[in-house]
C-alpha cells in the first residue's frame, strides 16, 4: 500500500469527502435538470412559432383581401360602374375583425398597432363611397380623396406586414440563441463533471489496481480486473490480501462461493449433455424394446447376440454422461479427495468438444496420462471449465485469431517440488476475457479457489499472448 501512496495522492477538492452514491445522484440530477430545461425551451420555441405563423398569416390574409377592395373600388371609380355598398360594407366589416383580432394579438407591438386601420377609417371609406355614388356629377375631388385614402390604409397595412415579419423573426431568432446557449452550458458542465469524475476517481482505481496480488498490471488493469480485484479484498479479511488472519473463515467463504459456481456449471453443462443423454436413453429403450419382442422366435437368438453389445455400449455411454455430472458437482469436504486427469480429460472432450466445434473451434487435450490430481473434482471441473470458456470468449472476440485456426490447446508438462505436473492452457488468440460475473467466477477467485488445495494458476504475459499454467499437487495412478 506504500507503494501506491507514492503513486499518487489523495485529490482536494470539496466533492471528495462526499459519499459516491451522493456524487452519481448529483451528477445524474444535474444533467436531468439541463436536459429538460432544453426540453422546455423547445416545447416553448415550438409554440411561440405556431403564434407567429398564424399573426404572419393573418396579417397576409388582411393585406390581402384589402387590396382586393382597393384594387375593385379603385376600377369601378375609373369606369365610373356602379359599386354594391351592401357587399362592401359586409366586406368592411370582415377586415374591421380582422384588425380586431390583430390589435389584441400579444405578439404584435404597440408601435405596428397605430399602422392598422382603425373603425374610423373604413367606415369614412364607406361614407366617402356613399356620396359619390349619390352625387357622382362634380365629385373629383371627393374620388381623388378616396382614392388616396385607400392608397394610405394600403401602405400602412404593407408596412405592418413588413414589420410584423421582421419582429417575429427576432423573436425566434432570440429563443434560438437561447436554446443554442443552454445546450452549449450543458455540453460544457457535462464534460466539465465527467472531468471531475475522470480526475478523482481514475488514480483511485489505478492504485487498486497495483495493490499487492493484483493478478495483472496496472497499465492493463481493465473493468473486469478491477471487479476481480475488488472481489479478491471483500473475500479476504485482510486489506493486504493475506488470508492467515483468518483462513477458516476465507476458506468458508470461498467453498460457498464455489458451491454457487458449481451449481450453476451444472445447469449449464446439463443443458450441452440434455440431447446426447436423450438420444442414449432413447438408443437404450428401443434396442430393450427389440429384445424383448425377439423374445420367442426362431431368430431371436442371434438378434440377441448383435443387439446385447450395441445395448452394453448405449448404457455404458450413458453411465459416463451423468459420471460427467456428478464428477462436476462432486466435493468432499471431510476428506481429501482426488481425480484421475486420465479421466478427467476424456469426459471434458465428450463434453464440449461438439459444442465447440459448432463455433469452429478446436480443442486439443492431452494424451495418455496417469497422473491424480490431489484436488476435489468439483473444483478442477470448475476452473478447467471456467478458463476454457473464457479462452473461448477471447477467440471469439481476438482480432488476431484467424477463423481457420481457432484453437484451445491444453498440455500437461512434468513440474517440480509440491507440483509435480503442470496444466498449460493456451489459445490461438492469446486472449482470454471472462464471461458474466453471475455465471463464472473470474481468474483470480480460481486462483484462490486452487490456493486451499496447495495448487496453484498462474499467467504468462508476453505482450501479445497471455498463456495459463496450472500446478498441480499428486501422484502417480496404479495401473
Amino acid at each position: 500500500m506504500s507503494d501506491s501512496r507514492k503513486h499518487h495522492t489523495s485529490p482536494r477538492g470539496p466533492w471528495n469527502n462526499w459519499p459516491l452514491q451522493r456524487i452519481f445522484h448529483t451528477i445524474t440530477g444535474l444533467v436531468l435538470i439541463f436536459f429538460t430545461v432544453v426540453l422546455v425551451l423547445g416545447v416553448r420555441q415550438y409554440l411561440l412559432y405556431n403564434q407567429c405563423r398564424q399573426a404572419v398569416t393573418a396579417g397576409d390574409r388582411l393585406l390581402f383581401q384589402f387590396t382586393t377592395i382597393k384594387d375593385h373600388l379603385n376600377e369601378s371609380l375609373v369606369q365610373e360602374q356602379e359599386i354594391n355598398l351592401r357587399n362592401l360594407g359586409d366586406e368592411l366589416q370582415l377586415l374591421d375583425k380582422e384588425v380586431g383580432l390583430l390589435s389584441a394579438d400579444i405578439l404584435v407591438p404597440e408601435g405596428l398597432k397605430s399602422l392598422l386601420p382603425s373603425r374610423v377609417d373604413l367606415i369614412g371609406l364607406e361614407v366617402q363611397l356613399r356620396a359619390i355614388q349619390e352625387h357622382p356629377r362634380d365629385k373629383s375631388d371627393e374620388t381623388v380623396a378616396l382614392v388616396r385614402a385607400l392608397g394610405g390604409i394600403n401602405v400602412g397595412l404593407q408596412q405592418f406586414r413588413f414589420g410584423l415579419g421582421d419582429h417575429t423573426q427576432r423573436i425566434l431568432i432570440g429563443l434560438h440563441k437561447i436554446i443554442a446557449g443552454a445546450l452549449g452550458l450543458i455540453v460544457v458542465l457535462s464534460c466539465t463533471l465527467l472531468y471531475l469524475l475522470n480526475h478523482s476517481l481514475a488514480a483511485p482505481m489505478l492504485a487498486l489496481c497495483r495493490l499487492p496480488g493484483s493478478t495483472v498490471d496496472a497499465r492493463h488493469c481493465s473493468l473486469n480486473a478491477l471487479h476481480a480485484q475488488i472481489e479478491r479484498l471483500r473475500i479476504s479479511p485482510d486489506a493486504s490480501g493475506d488470508t492467515a488472519a483468518f483462513p477458516d473463515v476465507a476458506a468458508e467463504d470461498l467453498h460457498q462461493k464455489a458451491h454457487r459456481y458449481r451449481c450453476i456449471a451444472l445447469g449449464i453443462v446439463g443443458v450441452e449433455l440434455a440431447s446426447e443423454l436423450t438420444n442414449r436413453l432413447n438408443g437404450i429403450l428401443n434396442y430393450t424394446q427389440t429384445l424383448i419382442d425377439v423374445e420367442g422366435k426362431e431368430e431371436g437368438g442371434q438378434l440377441r447376440t448383435d443387439i446385447l453389445p450395441l445395448l452394453v455400449h448405449e448404457e455404458n455411454k450413458a453411465a459416463e454422461l451423468v459420471g460427467i455430472l456428478q464428477r462436476v458437482g462432486h466435493w468432499q469436504p471431510t476428506r481429501p479427495s482426488s481425480i484421475s486427469l486420465l479421466r478427467l480429460f476424456h469426459q471434458v472432450g465428450q463434453l464440449l468438444e461438439k459444442p465447440l466445434r459448432a463455433e469452429s473451434i478446436t480443442l486439443e487435450l492431452p494424451g495418455e496420462n496417469r497422473f491424480e490430481a490431489l484436488v476435489p473434482a468439483g473444483d478442477l471441473w470448475l476452473v478447467l471449465l471456467t478458463l476454457i470458456d473464457q479462452g473461448r470468449r477471447g477467440l471469439k472476440q481476438g482480432t488476431t485469431a484467424s477463423q481457420s485456426a481457432r484453437l484451445i490447446r491444453i498440455t500437461a508438462e512434468a513440474g517440480s517440488g509440491n507440483h509435480p505436473l503442470s496444466l498449460h492452457l493456451s489459445n490461438s488468440s492469446g486472449t482470454w476475457v471472462a464471461g458474466d460475473p453471475s455465471l463464472w467466477p473470474d481468474r483470480p477467485f480460481c486462483t484462490q479457489l486452487l490456493q486451499l488445495h496447495q495448487a496453484q494458476l498462474q499467467e504468462q504475459d508476453n505482450d501479445t499472448h497471455l498463456s495459463l499454467t496450472i500446478a498441480l499437487p499428486g501422484r502417480n495412478s496404479v495401473a
